[in-house]
């Protein structure tokens, strides 16, 4: 896998403290889940240590994409079957991910009690532990996507050039900025045909959001349409070059809004969910 180095000022103030990315979309199919992989993957090759968690409670499919099935996961850390660090699954060293199950509607329902203790030991075994925490987050509005991207450091909006994924994005967007106050996010448009139809499908947004919103989207990039990756999903290796390439441009410019705050991702991220 050929690897692609980042400026340092996208790393510059993470080496002592963990930074949250989220990944985050309107609709499904637009990509999201492998695009979080492969950033995963980029950090971890320019010497970060890596930890993916699959936010999509009872619907997990990190693992599908990676061939790796887990013989733990959330469910069996919520039964007090495991403690946390026997549910953490290593793609490499030090880059690891941690799988919600599939199916299992238990995690669907739980408790706030029991979500905020898997909070706070996912805390402590992730603080100081990673560089990055990256979260692949359900598609749509759910509740929990709209708490994980508004306390994140880094929220990115994934959406392509179709009609139905760019609505969507900018229905996602519109509910977080009216029901968390989210302002600042990154958006990224997959699967074009070149820069000049991502950056059109961002400013469609961008003008829609000065409109009727306070949101203030940023242009991540774009990601060239590579009908390679099909197959390469269905042989699950996720990983791909051009993909690489292309993602490796997005994060650059994501230090752009890396911002400090009084309270943790964590404190937020309760805070968000008790309510």
């Amino acid at each position: 896998m050929e690897k692609q180095a980042l400026p340092l000022k996208i790393l510059e103030g993470k080496e002592r403290s963990t930074g949250y990315i989220s990944v985050a979309s309107g609709k499904g199919g637009v990509g999201k889940t492998i695009i979080t992989i492969n950033m995963g993957r980029i950090l971890y090759s320019n010497g970060k240590k890596v930890l993916l968690i699959d936010g999509d409670l009872g619907l997990s499919n990190i693992h599908l994409m990676l061939g790796i099935t887990p013989p733990k996961n959330l469910y069996h850390f919520f039964s007090g079957d495991v403690p946390i660090e026997d549910i953490v699954v290593p793609i490499e060293d030090g880059f690891d991910f941690i799988s919600s199950g599939s199916g299992i509607r238990e995690l669907v329902n739980m408790s706030f009690g029991k979500l905020k203790t898997l909070l706070l030991r996912l805390q402590e075994f992730a603080e100081g532990r990673y560089d990055w925490v990256i979260f692949d987050t359900p598609p749509g509005i759910h509740s929990d996507t709209l708490a994980i991207v508004s306390s994140s450091q880094i929220p990115i909006v994934i959406t392509t050039p179709e009609p139905t994924a760019i609505a969507d994005a900018y229905g996602l967007v519109k509910v977080m900025n009216s029901s968390e106050g989210l302002k600042e996010f990154f958006l990224a448009v997959n699967k074009v045909s070149n820069e000049y139809e991502g950056k059109k499908v961002y400013e469609s947004i961008k003008v829609v959001c000065e409109r009727y919103t306070t949101a203030e989207p940023k242009y991540a990039g774009s990601i060239k349409y590579y009908p390679n990756l099909i197959k390469r999903i269905i042989s699950q290796n996720p990983f791909d070059n051009n993909l690489i390439k292309d993602l490796t441009q997005i994060l650059t410019r994501l230090y752009l809004v890396q911002r400090t705050s009084k309270e943790s991702f964590w404190e937020k991220l309760l805070s968000k969910l008790r309510k």
